[in-house]
């Protein structure tokens, strides 16, 4: 759609996924039941800027989180991992591109709602898990989540057009994990190891190292203590 021009603002939703992907080509799984979705939407900054639209979209499913179970303090490992109690929720990866020399951002998001695999490197829960309700009605289904995560996008994201980071950085930091804690980042060509401590003007993770230099990081994997 948007190679052809049209580029939202619109969302897609889909029932079922036979190439779900997340960071760095890796398979994610698209169990029934979940949300599969994507953002598309026109940018008029520059791709630096754009790629703010991932903490948009991790704060918006925070809230898509309560909306289902208010009692719950979501999580976001940064920059855009969604997670209850440490283990994984949601996943969030952008695109870009351009069309008639206008920037384009598909923001997919990838959210477990029903059920989530037990065989990862790592934690992985889903949102059903955490309602204590036998009301079919409590039971997040996608279309209801959508409605509800693009309504919060929409919210979040004009802020943001309208205040930059600055508008979004303390809900983002009252969701933040591992602030404080020892952080270790793979990046393309070295590690870093210090302490994460914040966000940077542009999104970037704040890493005091050990020799007190601070860093400021854009990319990579990070892992906390």
């Amino acid at each position: 759609m948007a190679e052809a021009g049209d580029a939202g603002d619109v969302w897609i939703q889909a029932d079922i996924q036979t190439a779900g992907r997340g960071r760095l080509g890796r398979d994610w799984r698209s169990e029934t039941g979940n949300l599969f979705c994507t953002g598309l939407f026109y940018h008029d900054g520059d791709l630096a800027s754009a790629a703010q639209l991932s903490f948009v979209a991790a704060i918006a499913t925070a809230r898509l989180c309560k909306a289902f179970a208010p009692q719950l303090s979501p999580g976001i490992k940064w920059p855009n991992d969604v997670q209850i109690d440490g283990a994984k929720l949601a996943g969030i990866l952008l695109e870009s591109g351009t069309y008639n020399g206008r920037i384009w951002v598909s923001v997919g998001i990838g959210v477990n709602l029903l059920n989530h695999p037990d065989d990862l490197p790592f934690p992985a829960t889903n949102l059903a898990a955490h309602i204590d309700s036998q009301d079919p009605e409590d039971i997040p289904n996608a279309l209801a989540a959508l409605a509800i995560l693009a309504r919060e996008f929409d919210s979040v994201r004009a802020a943001w057009l309208a205040g930059g980071m600055g508008a979004i950085r303390d809900e983002w930091l009252n969701c933040a994990v591992g602030m404080g804690q020892t952080v270790h980042a793979k990046l393309a060509k070295e590690q870093v190891i210090g302490t994460a401590f914040g966000l940077g003007d542009n999104g970037e993770l704040k890493v005091r190292l050990p020799d007190g230099r601070v860093r400021l990081l854009s990319s990579g994997e990070v892992f906390f203590n």
